[in-house]
């Protein structure tokens, strides 16, 4: 696919001689595949730091800030009209028409009993959401409405629903004592956070010793558990296969001979790397050799896959340049004649 612009066909370009310029280094290093690495990595690190800031930063600590510092001056009395109002609309749209309740259904709508915990659950829900305006009196309608349409909360006895409701607003906090607690950590991350950048003054590099200590504890803390299960547990359990695999037309001699082979590379492997006594008899070099057979072939697999994955790049790149960038540039200028 060509392009379709003259700004397109510049990109097209740029992109074909960044991509040349790369590959330029497999025959000598020159100036042109320096300055092509250092054009990628310049713009890597630059893209690095305006997703971290729109992914990470924005929502996670910019937004949730200023809406707690919105909510702190909301006028309470603006926040309750406007869920009071909400919540009347939706016990108004469960409500069932007197003229159309019939014996049977008006027995059953009283049997069904209203759940008050779960009725201040989905309202703490829906009100106490970090990144909620409650001066928007319609993103306070939307957070309720769809609190509500996801809850089987039975609202039909609206007067039951407006007492707890009012209820509910003895207790009601626009700001939560949690969420200071919350800034409080925001603030906090933020701090270990810029601490990391007191390594490049040497006077005070020792305190980016701080953050270091914390990610990395919270990384192997939170890799331990994950990487014993991937890595170990599952492994094992993979390993626990029948011997002898049977089908619907007697023995399967293939899913046989793969099963008996995984363990037996299993086995051999793990006992190559048992070290506690010399394995001078001829089982114990025989069983070593196999091992080390099974591990060849893992680590020749391994090295194919990775330069299958080199080749799969180095094609999709001359697909473009013969596509896009040959191709393409003839078809734009004789299109334009």
């Amino acid at each position: 696919m060509g392009p379709d612009t003259f700004i397109d066909l510049i990109g097209v370009w740029i992109a074909a001689l960044l991509t040349l310029g790369v590959y330029s280094s497999l025959i000598k290093d020159t100036f042109i595949s320096k300055l092509t690495e250092a054009v990628f990595v310049g713009v890597s690190f630059g893209m690095s730091i305006v997703f971290t800031y729109y992914n990470g930063i924005k929502p996670k600590i910019e937004e949730p800030l200023v809406r707690y510092y919105q909510n702190l001056h909301v006028d309470y009395a603006t926040v309750t009209n406007a869920v009071t109002r909400t919540v009347e609309k939706i016990a108004d749209a469960k409500t069932l028409p007197a003229e159309s309740a019939t014996e049977e259904l008006a027995d059953e709508i009283a049997s069904r009993s209203f759940d008050t915990n779960r009725f201040f659950a989905v309202l703490d829900s829906a009100l106490y959401k970090q990144t909620l305006k409650l001066q928007s009196t319609n993103e306070v309608a939307v957070s309720l409405q769809s609190a509500f349409a996801s809850s089987e909360i039975n609202l039909v006895d609206k007067a039951t629903v407006m007492g707890a409701l009012k209820d509910y607003f003895q207790g009601y906090k626009t700001v939560p004592t949690s969420r200071h607690f919350w800034v409080l950590y925001i603030f906090i991350s933020v701090l270990l956070g810029l601490m990391f950048i007191t390594r490049f003054f040497p006077k005070h590099a020792w305190l980016s010793r701080f953050p270091m200590a914390y990610t990395i504890g919270i990384g192997v803390g939170m890799g331990t558990p994950l990487s014993f299960q991937s890595q170990i547990m599952q492994q094992v359990q993979a390993s626990f296969i029948p011997m002898l695999v049977r089908s619907a037309n007697g023995i399967d001699w293939l899913a046989t001979f793969g099963n008996l082979s995984l363990v037996i590379g299993t086995l051999t492997v793990l006992y190559y790397f048992f070290f506690s006594f010399k394995k001078e008899d001829a089982a114990s070099r025989g069983a070593t050799k196999i091992g080390i057979a099974y591990l060849m072939i893992g680590f020749g697999a391994s090295f194919a896959f990775t330069i299958m994955a080199r080749v799969s790049l180095l094609i999709g790149r001359i697909n473009f340049l013969q596509d896009e960038w040959i191709q393409g540039t003839y078809e734009f200028f004789k299109y334009l004649n």
